[in-house]
Order: structure tokens, then C-alpha cells, then sequence
């Protein structure tokens, strides 16, 4: 592997260190970062060049050096996988799980990110699983616990939590008024009913009921569900979770609740001078017996008791959320012909 001099941090620059042309490593780096496969007319359309000669010499070269893979398809379709250890430790990524083989369906999920990207470069996209966790953790205040996850099982036996495993492109628009609003893309591979976009939209609720603003973007090949995924939409928002002062309220309650079990059970570690004095006040300010019966309900259903309860008793705000659709103009010929009587 080549060792690379630690001349700064930026990755475009060390992908230039191993041979590429600041354009070649412009593209590839958003590459990498946003799912590891591209097809040859995808560096075409980010360079503005015709198709040819430009993406031809960028594969050639990376076949040369060992960064990427040729991936053939039906009917002779090409794609390209960056997949070698060196080309993402260039990046400060050596792990990064965009170099593991993918299926079919992934692949195309991942080729029609990128398609959507090209089309709206103006926004930052957040590219990983830890970039996305600090922007919304650290830079607008959410509940590491409010984010998508989903657990899956180590080698060794053990679960660890994965976020935002759907990997769908997610981005940052500043607005004129000086906010952001972020952007929520999903794919639609084809899918032939609403479930799936009904199912996003429950995995991302909590973390859409913190957010000032957002938007969902519904992105396929096809306009097919486009008014379907508009109504689910509208109805999700309509009937969201609780947020503000609701929201607040559940996060004090969860804390006391937690504490007040610690000490019911004569387990004082961790609970200080501090935290003991507010759960005294606490003790004080929920001693209604809604909120006795509430911990009660708690202590067998767990924090789903109380976003419940709040919500009935609070009552709901709809989420200031927009959605849009968008219709990409590229086939994907390559994973073969759609289900019958859906347009590609």
C-alpha cells in the first residue's frame, strides 16, 4: 500500500497523490463516500464532457491500480465498484462499508443516489454514518435515540446498532433567512406499492418531530406511486409525533423515571448529590396520579408508554415538512427489465 504524506485533510488532495486528476478525484470521492458504484456516463454528466474518451481513460486507470472492479450485468451493462482498502484509507476511510460487494437491488438503489446527486449538486450531502450522527446530534440537538437505527449481529455474536442504514442520500440546504433545512431522499427501486415509503416514514418519525423544517424527497424511475407516496405523506404529518414542549416534557419524565426506579431498587451508583435533589423535585412536580399510573405503564412498555400517554395528553403538532417527487431520467438496464406495467 502506498503511504501517503500527511500534507492535510482534505481526501481530494490524497486522491490526487495516488494518480488522479483533481476532476477524477472530485468525482470519485463523492463517490466513495455516497455508495462505492458509478456507471461511466455518471463521470460524464459530472464533468460536463461527452461521453468516451474522459470516463474510458478514469476506468482504465482504475482497473490499473487494483481501486475498482468491473461489475457486468444484462446485456453487457457495466458498472463500477470502488472497492480496494487503499483508495478509502485515501479517503479516512479504510473500513468504510461502501467497498463490500452489494446484490442487484442495492447496486441500483445506490446508482440512482448518485443520479439524483448529480442532478442537485447545490446542497452538502451528508456522506456518513458518523457525519450524519453529528449534524443532527451535535449541530441541531437531537436525541442520539430519536435517529433511524436498526440492530444487526456482529461475528462475535454481539448487536450493534446501525444509523440510517437505508443509506439514502440526505442533505443540508441553507435558506435565505440564514436556517437550514435538511433533505430526506428515498429510492424507490421499483417497488410496486406504498409499504416500503410507509415504513420509512415510521423509522424516521422521532426524528422528524425534532426538526424545525425538513423535506422529503420521493426519488424513482417511475411517477407510478408518486401521488400515493404524496397522500401517505401528508397523513404521516398530519397525525406526527409530539414535538416542543411535549417533546421536552418526555425527556424529563424518561430521566426521572429511570432514576426513580435506580432507587427503588437500592442501586445508588451514578446517582449523586445532583441528581438526587432533582429527583426530588421531579418526584414533587410528576406526583400527580397520571403520572404515578404513567410509571407504572412504563415500567412494563417502556419509553413508548410515555410518548403515548404525552401525546393524549399534550396533544399533537403536525411536522412543518414539505414533500416532493422526482422523476430521474436514466434506465437501469443493467439489473434487467422492471415488473410488468411499470414504466422505467
Amino acid at each position: 500500500m502506498i503511504q501517503l504524506p500527511l500534507l492535510d485533510d482534505d481526501p481530494v488532495h490524497r486522491l490526487m497523490l495516488l494518480g488522479y486528476s483533481e476532476r477524477e478525484a472530485d468525482f470519485l470521492c463523492l463517490v466513495g463516500l455516497q455508495g462505492g458504484y458509478f456507471l461511466r456516463r455518471q463521470y460524464s454528466q459530472f464533468t460536463g464532457a461527452q461521453a468516451g474518451k474522459a470516463d474510458a481513460a478514469l476506468v482504465d486507470k482504475l482497473l490499473q491500480k487494483g481501486h475498482a472492479t468491473e461489475i457486468i450485468g444484462c446485456r453487457q451493462g457495466k458498472a463500477y465498484h470502488l472497492a480496494a482498502r487503499g483508495f478509502y484509507a485515501a479517503l479516512a476511510h479504510g473500513d468504510n462499508r461502501n467497498r463490500r460487494n452489494r446484490p442487484a437491488g442495492s447496486i441500483k438503489t445506490r446508482l440512482m443516489a448518485l443520479d439524483y446527486i448529480l442532478d442537485n449538486l447545490g446542497p452538502r450531502y451528508l456522506s456518513t454514518e458518523q457525519e450524519k450522527i453529528r449534524y443532527f446530534t451535535e449541530s441541531l440537538h437531537v436525541p442520539l435515540s430519536d435517529l433511524p437505527a436498526k440492530q444487526f449481529r456482529l461475528p462475535s455474536s454481539n448487536k450493534a446498532a446501525r444509523f440510517f442504514s437505508d443509506r439514502y442520500p440526505i442533505y443540508v440546504r441553507e435558506q435565505a433567512s440564514g436556517k437550514s433545512k435538511t433533505g430526506f431522499c428515498f429510492i424507490d427501486e421499483d417497488f410496486s406499492t406504498g409499504a416500503r415509503f410507509q415504513a420509512f416514514l415510521r423509522e424516521y418519525r422521532l426524528l422528524f418531530s425534532q426538526l424545525p423544517c425538513f423535506e422529503v424527497v420521493y426519488v424513482a424511475t417511475s411517477p407510478n406511486l408518486f401521488w400515493e407516496a404524496e397522500r401517505d405523506f401528508q397523513t404521516f404529518a398530519s397525525t406526527a409525533p409530539m414535538r416542543g414542549s411535549a417533546t421536552a416534557e418526555g425527556a424529563r419524565l424518561r430521566r426521572y423515571f429511570q432514576d426513580r426506579k435506580q432507587a427503588e431498587a437500592g442501586n445508588w451508583q451514578g446517582l449523586d448529590r445532583a441528581r438526587l435533589i432533582q429527583l426530588r423535585e421531579d418526584g414533587q412536580t410528576f406526583s400527580a396520579p397520571f403520572f404515578e399510573s404513567l410509571y407504572q405503564q412504563w415500567r412494563v412498555v417502556g419509553d413508548d408508554a410515555i410518548r403515548a400517554e404525552l401525546g393524549r395528553k399534550l396533544g399533537r403538532e403536525p411536522l412543518n415538512g414539505v414533500f416532493s417527487a422526482c422523476l430521474l431520467r436514466h434506465r437501469y438496464d443493467l439489473f434487467g427489465s422492471p415488473p410488468a406495467g411499470r414504466h422505467e
